[in-house]
């Protein structure tokens, strides 16, 4: 199978393809040995699961608790290949550069990715994540706590004897 590259559009979570909040360790909190990696879950319909399966991708995918399907993107920070490693291109809809540093969770994405052959299995890359909607951040509840002003008291300094 010669290398080829599809599209895939869903809902993002836990995207995490940039510098600054890449993964730097795996699930075992053992560092990476290529860097870090840049990884982003995509919630699939069923058109573009098709398109995922149909792709020759060795990745499985799997469901949430709801039922939906999802694929995971991943990138190595390192790879044998300049071309090959490094952050994803991040862009807007308009093909402009994404300035932002957070792509919230149910923001709409479409995920290009590369589908490639090696001595084992299928490998596949992300290339490309092109934000087409940003969903609005949760905003978080910022516990206020009231400060107690304690009262001082007069102390009696009056020696009694």
């Amino acid at each position: 199978m010669a290398t080829k590259k599809f599209k895939v559009s869903g809902k993002a979570q836990w995207a995490k393809v940039f510098d600054s909040n890449k993964e730097l360790k795996d699930w075992q909190g053992n560092p990476h040995e290529f860097g870090g990696l840049f990884k982003i879950d995509v919630i699939l319909d069923k058109e573009n699961k098709s398109i995922y399966k149909s792709s020759g991708t060795s990745g499985k995918g799997k469901f949430d608790d709801d039922g939906n399907f999802i694929a995971t993107f991943k990138r190595k920070e390192k790879e044998r290949f300049e071309w090959a490693g490094g952050p994803p291109e991040v862009v807007n809809a308009d093909g402009s550069k994404f300035e932002g540093t957070l792509i919230p969770n149910n923001s709409d994405v479409e995920v290009e990715f590369t589908v490639y052959t090696t001595s084992m299995q299928p490998g596949t890359r992300l290339e490309k994540v092109i934000v087409l909607n940003l969903a609005d951040m949760p905003i978080k509840d910022v516990p206020t706590t009231e400060t107690k002003v304690e009262e001082k008291t007069a102390i009696n300094t009056d020696i009694p004897f």
